[in-house]
C-alpha cells in the first residue's frame, strides 16, 4: 500500500525541497500534492484521498495548528506531522491537546523525518489492514446469518452500513473451480490458496469493470459467493464478457464455473437471488450447460427428470460383482451415470440414487453371506461434500471406489470357499442324482440361501446347478448303458429322469445321438467297448 502525502508550507520552495529532494518512493510515500496555506490544504484533501498531511506550523492565514484542528474534526483518517521553525513549548502542548504527537523543528533532519513518515505509514498500514479485517468480518457475519437463517430484508434499517443506499441494481454471482476433487487431490495447499487469491480477485476486477461494487467472501473453499451492485442493470452478456476475461488471466486457478442469478432492484430480494444462484450452480451434471449459467425459471420448471429404478440395475451389477471383471464393471458404471446425466439429475440426485444402489446391493450380498465387515460404505457412512465432489466425473469416481471394493470383498470371499464348496457339493449331488434334487435342497443343507448358493455353484463350476446335474445324470446313464442290458427306460429312472422322452431328449442333448445309438456304438460285436471313444462328448 503506497501512503499519499500532502506537503503544506507558505513559502513553494520548502514544498518543492520537500518534494524534490527526498527519496520517498523509497519508504512507499506519494507526494500527491502541494498546499500553501490550511484553506487550500483542507480543499485539496476533500478533494483527493490523503493519508498524511506534513504541515509548517506557522502560516499566513490558516496556521498548521488550525488546520490539524479541523481535519481532526472534519477527517480524524488522516495524520499529521507538525514542522516548525520555532522551539516554543507553547506550540508543542497545543499541537499535543490536539492529538498531535508526530511534531519536529525545524531545520528538519531528513533521515528522522524519513523515519518519522514510515513510522506512520506502517501504522497506517497497519490500520488499513484491520479496518479491512473488521469490516470484511462483519460482511461475513452479515451474509452468513442471512444465507444459512434463510432471512430477509424487511426495511432500509436492516440493510448494513457497508452496501451504499444508492444500489439500485444486485445479483449474487457464485462460482466454482469445475471438477473440484480432481484438481485439489494434486494441487499443494500453498496452490490452492494462490487459486483462491486470483480467483476473488479477477472475479472483482471483471465485476467493477461493469460499474459494479462487489462484496465477495469464501463460504466454502470452493465456493466464492459475490453480492455485485450498481446503479443499473448490467446486461448478462457483458457480465459474460467481463467474467470470460477475467477467467484467461488467472494462471494458478483453473476452468470456473459461474451460477448467476436474476437481476433485481430491491435488496429485500436478497435471499431469492442467492437460491437462484446456489440452484443454477449444480447444473454441471446436465450435459449441454457451459460455464456461465444465469437463472431460468421456465428451464428449471421444465427440468423433470425420470424415477431412477435401481432395482432393474441389481442383477446386472451382481452379475458383474460375481462373474465379471474389473473392465465389465467399469462399463456398467459409465452406463449407469450416463443415463442419469441423460436424464437430467443434478449433482444432489446422483448423489441420492447412487445412495440408493450401493444400498441394495450391500442388503443383497449379506443376504447371500458376503461379509462386508471390511467394507467402508462410501456412501452412506460418510458425508459427500458436493462443493468438493461438484462434477458428475467425481460421483462416478466414487461409485467406481464403492463398487471395486465390493468386487474385491466378493472375489476374495469366493476364492477361500472354493475348496470346501467343490468338495461337499460334488459328494452330495452324486450321492442323490437319481432323487428329484433341487438347488434349493442342495443350498438348504450347505446352510446357505438359495440365491447365494446359485452364484456360488456357478462360480465354482462354471455352469448351473441343473445343467451340472444333468451331466451327472448322462454320466451314469452312459455308463449303465455299457455296462448292464437293463432296458433304457429302466435306466432313465435309475439316473434320476422319471419321463423316458425327455431322459432321451436331454441325453441326445449331451452326447448328439439316442441312448439307443449310443449303446450300439459303445459295444462292438465282441462285447467289448468299440466305437464310443468316436462319438463320446
Amino acid at each position: 500500500m503506497t501512503i499519499r502525502m500532502l506537503i503544506v508550507d507558505d513559502e513553494p520552495i520548502i514544498c518543492q525541497g520537500l518534494r524534490e529532494t527526498i527519496a520517498w518512493d523509497t519508504i512507499d510515500v506519494e507526494v500527491a500534492g502541494e498546499a500553501y496555506d490550511g484553506l487550500e490544504a483542507l480543499q485539496f484533501a476533500a478533494k483527493e484521498p490523503i493519508d498524511l498531511v506534513l504541515t509548517d506550523i506557522n502560516m499566513d492565514g490558516m496556521d498548521g495548528l488550525e488546520l490539524a484542528k479541523t481535519l481532526k474534526e472534519r477527517m480524524p483518517h488522516i495524520r499529521i506531522i507538525i514542522l516548525s521553525g520555532y522551539d516554543d513549548f507553547e506550540y508543542a502542548r497545543r499541537a499535543l491537546r490536539l492529538g498531535i504527537e508526530d511534531y519536529l523543528l525545524k531545520p528538519v533532519d531528513i533521515e528522522e523525518l524519513m523515519a518519522m513518515v514510515q513510522r506512520i505509514g506502517q501504522e497506517i498500514v497497519l490500520e488499513a489492514e484491520q479496518a479491512h479485517k473488521r469490516k470484511q468480518e462483519l460482511q461475513l457475519k452479515w451474509f452468513s446469518e442471512l444465507i444459512q437463517g434463510g432471512g430477509t430484508i424487511q426495511k432500509d434499517t436492516d440493510i448494513p452500513s457497508f452496501i451504499s443506499r444508492d444500489v439500485h441494481s444486485f445479483r449474487f454471482i457464485a462460482s466454482q473451480i469445475t471438477d473440484y476433487a480432481g484438481w485439489a487431490e494434486h494441487a499443494s495447499e500453498e496452490l490452492r490458496r494462490s487459486a483462491r487469491s486470483q480467483w476473488e480477485a479477477a472475479v472483482a476486477a471483471a465485476l467493477k469493470s461493469c460499474d459494479q461494487e462487489v462484496i465477495s467472501f469464501f463460504h466454502h473453499p470452493n465456493l466464492l459467493l459475490t453480492l455485485c451492485m450498481g446503479t443499473y442493470q448490467v446486461s448478462g452478456v457483458d457480465l459474460t464478457v467481463a467474467l470470460s476475461e477475467a477467467q484467461g488471466q488467472m494462471s494458478d486457478c483453473p476452468r470456473l464455473h459461474f451460477g448467476i442469478s436474476s437481476g433485481y432492484a430491491s435488496l429485500k430480494q436478497l435471499y431469492a437471488s442467492y437460491t437462484e444462484a446456489m440452484s443454477v450452480l449444480q447444473l454441471d451434471a446436465i450435459p449441454g450447460f457451459g460455464s456461465f449459467r444465469f437463472y431460468d425459471e421456465e428451464q428449471v420448471l421444465k427440468r423433470r427428470p425420470q424415477q431412477f429404478a435401481p432395482l432393474e440395475l441389481e442383477k446386472q451389477l451382481m452379475q458383474v460383482l460375481f462373474y465379471g471383471s474389473y473392465e465389465e464393471l467399469d462399463e456398467v458404471i459409465e452406463k449407469i451415470m450416463q443415463e442419469l446425466r441423460e436424464q437430467g439429475y443434478l449433482l444432489k440426485e446422483i448423489l441420492q440414487a447412487i445412495k440408493e444402489l450401493s444400498i441394495i446391493l450391500q442388503r443383497k450380498l449379506r443376504t447371500n453371506g458376503i461379509d462386508l465387515t471390511r467394507h467402508t460404505d462410501l456412501f452412506n457412512a460418510h458425508e459427500i461434500d458436493l462443493l468438493v465432489h461438484n462434477s458428475s466425473r467425481a460421483l462416478e469416481s466414487l461409485l467406481r471406489r464403492e463398487l471395486w471394493s465390493m468386487f474385491s470383498i466378493i472375489h476374495s470371499t469366493l476364492e477361500g470357499k472354493h475348496h470346501w464348496i467343490t468338495e461337499r457339493v460334488i459328494t452330495y449331488i452324486d450321492s442323490r442324482h437319481t432323487t428329484d434334487l433341487k438347488a434349493s435342497e442342495v443350498a438348504a443343507w450347505l446352510k446357505i440361501t438359495p440365491n447365494y448358493f446359485s452364484i456360488i455353484f456357478k462360480q465354482n463350476f462354471g455352469k448351473g446347478f441343473a445343467e451340472y446335474l444333468n451331466e451327472v445324470r448322462i454320466n451314469h446313464a452312459k455308463a449303465m448303458l455299457v455296462e448292464t442290458e437293463e432296458r433304457v427306460f429302466e435306466i432313465a429312472e435309475k439316473v434320476g429322469y422319471r419321463e423316458y422322452k425327455y431322459f432321451c431328449s436331454i441325453f441326445k442333448t449331451y452326447t448328439g445321438i439316442t441312448p439307443t445309438q449310443y449303446r450300439k456304438l459303445a459295444v462292438a460285436p465282441s462285447g467289448s467297448p468299440g466305437a464310443l471313444a468316436m462319438r463320446k462328448r
